[in-house]
Parts: C-alpha cells; sequence; structure tokens
C-alpha cells in the first residue's frame, strides 16, 4: 500500500499544480474582464466565415489528430499533424487563403479564394482550395513518394455571440490526379475521381486577451487521407473516420 501511494504522490502533486494554475488563470481573467474587457470574438475568430475590411493579414496555428481506418493501417497514427494557415483579406467580403498540413512524411498545401456574407449575428462564406499533396517514405521497407492534385470546395455557416462562436462547415474532395512512385517505377492516375467528403463543428472562444481558442470536431468519408497516404492503393471504396483539431489565432483582426 506503501509503494502505491509513494507512486501515487507525483501525480497528484502534478494534478493539485494543474488545478492551481487554471485557477490562477480564471481568476486574472475574470479580473481584467471585469476592469476592460474588449475582445470580440468576430475580431478574433480565425474560422468564422465574415467579410473584412481589405488588405489585412490574420493566421492561425493547430494541431490535427486523425483517427485512420483500422483497414488502412494496422495500428493508429498518434502523431498529429500540425496545421499552419493564413488569409488576407480583399474587397467586396472576398479572402485568399493558404495553409499547410504537415507530418513531415505527409503534406497538404492548399491555397484558394472565399466570399463571405454577414447577416447579423450569422455569416456564410463559399470557398474553393486548390490542394497539393505531397507524401515521402523511405523508412520501414518503403521507397514510395506520392504527388497529387484536389479541388475543394466548401461552404460554411457561422453564428457568433459576444465571446464564442459555432462554424458548421461541409466540403467537396475531388481528386484530378495521382502520382505514386515506388522505386523506380512511377504508376500515375490520371483520372479524376470523387475522393469523397467531410463535415465539421469549430468552436471558437477567449483564451487570453485577444487570442481565440479553437476546438474543431470533423468526421470525414474518403477513399485516402495524406495522413495514411501509403494504404492508397488498398482503398477500393471510402470509410468514414473522425479528426480532431485544437487550434489557436495568431494575429488578431483589425477593424
Amino acid at each position: 500500500m506503501e509503494i502505491v501511494l509513494a507512486d501515487s504522490i507525483p501525480y497528484l502533486i502534478k494534478y493539485q499544480l494543474a488545478v492551481l494554475i487554471l485557477f490562477l488563470l480564471s481568476s486574472g481573467a475574470i479580473g481584467q474582464e471585469v476592469q476592460t474587457d474588449s475582445f470580440r470574438i468576430k475580431e478574433a475568430s480565425f474560422a468564422l466565415p465574415q467579410p473584412l475590411p481589405a488588405g489585412h493579414y490574420s493566421s492561425a496555428i493547430a494541431l490535427i489528430y486523425v483517427v485512420t481506418p483500422t483497414d488502412w493501417t494496422i495500428d493508429n497514427i498518434k502523431a498529429p499533424m500540425f496545421f499552419y494557415q493564413g488569409k488576407y483579406t480583399l474587397p467586396r467580403g472576398f479572402n485568399l487563403q493558404a495553409g499547410l498540413q504537415t507530418l513531415l512524411i505527409s503534406n497538404r498545401l492548399h491555397l484558394g479564394p472565399y466570399w463571405n456574407y454577414r447577416s447579423g449575428n450569422d455569416y456564410l462564406g463559399l470557398g474553393w482550395n486548390v490542394v497539393w499533396n505531397y507524401g515521402r517514405l523511405n523508412e520501414f521497407g518503403f521507397a514510395t513518394t506520392l504527388t497529387g492534385w484536389e479541388q475543394q470546395p466548401s461552404i460554411a455557416y457561422g453564428h457568433c455571440f459576444e465571446h464564442t462562436a459555432v462554424i458548421l462547415r461541409a466540403d467537396l474532395y475531388w481528386t484530378n490526379a495521382l502520382y505514386l512512385k515506388e522505386g523506380e517505377n512511377t504508376i500515375p492516375s490520371s483520372n479524376g475521381f470523387i475522393n469523397g467528403y467531410s463535415f465539421s463543428a469549430t468552436f471558437d472562444q477567449k483564451l487570453y486577451k485577444q487570442k481565440a481558442l479553437s476546438l474543431g470536431f470533423k468526421m470525414n468519408y474518403l477513399r485516402y487521407h495524406i495522413i495514411a497516404w501509403p494504404a492508397f492503393p488498398v482503398n477500393a471504396r471510402r470509410y468514414w473516420f473522425p479528426e480532431f483539431q485544437i487550434g489557436l489565432n495568431l494575429l488578431k483582426k483589425k477593424k
């Protein structure tokens, strides 16, 4: 019994310290809000599909955890993907967005225009991304490289409160071409096909000062995902699988 308690002490201390730190942070945040709280979620949220004044840049970072289907991989890929995205605003509700999702051996780069509309606290966004996929694996008996192009149209709806916002989004993934290289042999797949689609929900809220925390959940229905691209040749059908995201805005949007 004494050994069990001794082993438990470090975990109890860590737990108590974590609770104390969270309490102090929340107390400080409450004190700041009572004095001067200028935070507005529509100024801090990156995902909210809102029209903004032209000529401003904002960005966000996130970690993405994809639960891959068991038919694709023997074990789930436990490493999260790093996601950086930026937005440059244009006149008449348009903006240009770009982003990179990477796990070193798996990379997805997108770029495209978006149009946004606002009615009160409700927002609507239409977008179209051109996507370049790149994967390279020379370990574990593999000598494989994948490159490919996709089109990704999307539609998003958002509703914002004073300090929080909810965003719902649907995406379609249309693959134009894929090139799979194994050793010296390249297997082209130039015939386009619908990879699948996804539905996502994102909740944005104040974290501290003018920073917004973003929590997202997505359900994918796809033939392949760039994080598990070596399994693509065996994916003759689509699979449902979830995806989780936690993010933080880096630059505040200007009014």
